[in-house]
């Protein structure tokens, strides 16, 4: 936890610095996270806790979860900015299905546990906005580096799979990945509401060739202050 508020506290404290330069812009947000099938990588890294090859794992179905946002826009021409952001990403508890095919030549044991993901995506890109004044959509472009944390619990099954060690043990592999955003900006002056969804292809530029992609799409909205455009006025490029 204490390495989480650390990242938390120096991504917000990076983009404050840049919010703090002429035209530019910083806020907070929130919305919620929707998981596709496999976004947990759960099973994988349960499996590897127990270090044995016999493991075998249900997938982890798609969940929902909720999110928060602090991010910075700098605009740097009429409809192109630079944007970064931190996220903390949190998916409720679910429950997946274990099985080790060896505890003895004619049985198997099976055990449910409960697996919970937190996500810390760091993000860097640009967005492209349509000129107008209140009404501007806009698209955009990052890479992402994520923290990823996974926690399990044993519910229910065979002892023989209740290992002390790894019941609410924690793990996760970081990964780097690009996301695409899009939505629109309503510009009140020194405000702005950013509506807008973002996918997150959150391991393509760390996948192996035996992992499954980590997607999720996020959908919510964030409040900004500042000016959104480079001549310093307060509404929507001109």
């Amino acid at each position: 936890m204490n390495i989480i508020t650390r990242t938390i506290t120096t991504a917000a404290a990076g983009l404050a610095i840049v919010a703090s330069a002429a035209y530019s812009q910083i806020g907070v947000g929130a919305g919620l996270a929707a998981a596709g099938d496999n976004i947990q990588q759960a099973g994988g890294a349960l499996s590897d806790l127990f270090a044995k090859d016999s493991i075998r794992y249900g997938d982890v179905t798609g969940t929902i979860g909720g999110y928060f946002t602090v991010r910075g826009r700098l605009p740097v021409a009429k409809v192109l900015a630079i944007t970064g952001d931190a996220n903390y990403i949190y998916f409720q508890k679910e429950e997946m299905v274990l099985t080790d095919l060896a505890i003895n030549p004619d049985s198997t044991a099976q055990a449910t546990f409960e697996v919970g993901t937190s996500l810390i995506p760091l993000n860097l890109g640009i967005q492209l906005s349509l000129p107008s004044n209140v009404i501007i959509p806009y698209a955009g472009a990052q890479l992402s580096y994520t923290f990823v944390n996974r926690t399990y619990a044993f519910v229910r099954g065979s002892d023989q799979l209740n290992n002390v060690t790894i019941n609410n043990a924690s793990a996760g592999e970081n990964e780097f990945g690009v996301a695409l955003s899009a939505g629109v900006d309503i510009a009140l002056g020194e405000v702005t509401i950013d509506v807008g969804a973002r996918y997150n292809l959150s391991n393509l530029l760390t996948q192996d060739d035996d992992e499954k992609g980590m997607r999720y799409l996020q959908v919510g909205a964030a409040v900004l202050f500042g000016s959104r455009s480079v001549d310093g006025g307060g509404g929507g490029d001109k």
